[in-house]
C-alpha cells in the first residue's frame, strides 16, 4: 500500500468572486464610497460606471510599468454613460451626491487648488 499526501488550499470568497473589470491605471478611476457604503468605479475606456460592495484591488503585472486595478463582483449597478448625450462623470458624481451622498471621496487636485485660490482671494 502506498501513502498519499493531500494538500488543502484555502480560497477566500474575495478570490472566488467574479472579476468584473481589469484595467491599467490609465483607464481606471475611483469615484468614492457613497452614503450607503457602495464603491463607485469608472472604466474610462468604455465610459462605464460600476457600483460594487468593495474597492478595487491594485496590482503590478510583472511585464507592466503601470499599476492595474481589478474589480471583483457582485456589481450592484452598471451605468453605460456613452448611451446618453446628457450624462458624464461629473453628472454621475452630482447625482450620487443628491441621492445617496458621499461617505468618502478621493481628493481632486483641481478642487483643492480652486479652494486654496478662493481662500487667498478672500484675504
Amino acid at each position: 500500500m502506498s501513502a498519499t499526501t493531500t494538500t488543502q488550499e484555502t480560497i477566500s470568497d474575495a478570490q472566488q468572486a467574479t472579476i468584473v473589470l481589469e484595467r491599467s491605471g490609465s483607464y481606471y478611476g475611483y469615484l468614492g464610497r457613497d452614503g450607503e457604503g457602495f464603491h463607485h468605479h469608472v472604466d474610462k475606456a468604455t465610459n462605464t460606471i460600476y457600483v460594487t460592495e468593495s474597492r478595487a484591488e491594485r496590482f503590478l503585472p510583472s511585464d507592466a510599468g503601470l499599476y492595474w486595478f481589478r474589480i471583483r463582483g457582485p456589481i450592484t449597478h452598471e451605468e453605460h454613460l456613452e448611451r446618453y448625450d446628457d450624462r458624464d462623470i461629473p453628472q454621475w458624481i452630482a447625482y450620487v451626491d443628491a441621492v445617496r451622498g458621499w461617505m468618502d471621496r478621493p481628493l481632486n487636485l483641481q478642487t483643492v487648488l480652486n479652494e486654496a485660490l478662493t481662500e487667498v482671494d478672500l484675504r
